[in-house]
């Protein structure tokens, strides 16, 4: 009879233990998305950053300067960037760690720790324990703009040719469709 509680102490060990792995699972997939959503909103924070300068050479015709920015020169976020990586951690119940600019696509690394901890249980100092992560979202151009004329500009993108004009009536930028914001490695 003793080995069988024995038996049953240890497999409600082994119980609690595996709870204590799945709620460090739970504690880092959270950081995880945090950081994510934080690199993600740092990078399209930047792209839109270049909103007014690109509907300036659009509306020009500057297909040199399109080009540019297309390639993501001027694309810095002003600090504006890592502004909205706090926010996108915070609202993961995640801090900022650090935001770094990356370059070669133009983005963000975003460290976050979450601002709960793993929690209570069989393993001792998991009440105490944070979970952290890091990403990386970068802005890469899907359009190339080719020719400028009395129709627009014409650009060649990975979905085809596309031609603007931004002196229509009803005309919206829309940065999203020339470039493309991604997690990156």
């Amino acid at each position: 009879m003793g080995i069988y509680i024995v038996a049953v102490a240890a497999l409600l060990f082994l119980a609690f233990a595996y709870f204590a792995v799945g709620q460090a699972a739970v504690a880092r997939n959270g950081a995880q998305t945090a950081a994510d959503a934080a690199a993600l909103g740092a990078a399209r924070t930047a792209r839109d950053g270049v909103e007014a300068d690109f509907l300036t050479a659009l509306t020009a015709g500057d297909i040199d300067k399109l080009n540019d920015l297309l390639a993501g020169v001027g694309m810095n976020g002003d600090g504006a960037a890592c502004t909205a990586a706090t926010t996108y951690a915070a609202d993961n119940h995640a801090d900022r760690t650090n935001c770094d600019r990356v370059n070669n696509p133009p983005g963000y690394a975003v460290g976050v720790l979450t601002q709960g901890t793993v929690g209570n249980s069989v393993v001792a100092g998991t009440e105490n324990m944070h979970a952290q992560a890091r990403a990386t979202a970068v802005v890469e151009s899907v359009c190339t703009a080719e020719d400028a004329g009395a129709s627009g500009v014409t650009f060649s993108c990975d979905s085809g040719t596309v031609t603007v004009d931004p002196t229509a009536v009803g005309f919206q930028l829309n940065l999203a469709e020339f470039y493309s914001v991604h997690l990156s490695g």
